[in-house]
């Protein structure tokens, strides 16, 4: 019962975080003018997000979702079906996960195909554009208090990746 539910829900809770996907992404996009400047030369050209392989196993698929570049150097994200042709970039959720939780700087791993010129583009969006959290919430909550929230979710974050190889084994984590 609970996997139907899933099944019946997932979609649907996919797309609607597929657009708040697109919205933060040309967030970080219109942060860097270059950027905006780089993909105005691909006009109409897509992208494609694919997950050949699954995250973990208590977790349902990542959606795959398709853009394409806009006038302004911006994505949009395309209809179900109706993906614009250009690029298929793969992610593996096991392996952008650990990226996640390791505070690795530089892009996740993964693997895009098609057209060089635009994938090169893709690759420098990737590997040179930072979403400046704390910046942002500087600008809602003030900079004490978003300097103190990024420190907290530092922490956590930190605890996590210490604690998950422990998690996965099973085997409690021991004080240190």
């Amino acid at each position: 019962m609970l996997q139907n539910l899933l099944e019946s829900v997932v979609p649907t809770l996919g797309r609607e975080a597929l657009t708040r996907i697109t919205l933060l992404l040309n967030h970080i996009v219109l942060a860097e003018p270059e950027a905006t400047r780089r993909l105005q030369a691909h006009v109409g050209r897509g992208v494609r997000v694919e997950w050949p392989a699954g995250g973990p196993a208590w977790l349902p698929p990542p959606p795959a979702g398709a853009w394409h570049v806009t006038p302004a150097g911006l994505f949009e994200l395309d209809e179900p079906g109706e993906a614009s042709e250009g690029l298929v970039v793969q992610l593996d959720a096991k392996a952008v996960l650990a990226w996640l939780m390791s505070g690795r700087s530089g892009p996740p791993p993964m693997a895009i195909q098609g057209d060089a010129v635009f994938a090169a583009e893709v690759a420098w969006l990737a590997q040179n554009l930072r979403w400046e959290i704390e910046e942002d919430l500087a600008s809602l909550i003030g900079d004490a208090p978003a300097h103190q929230l990024m420190r907290l979710g530092r922490g956590f974050v930190d605890a996590l990746s210490r604690a998950l190889p422990f998690l996965r084994r099973g085997m409690p984590p021991s004080a240190s």
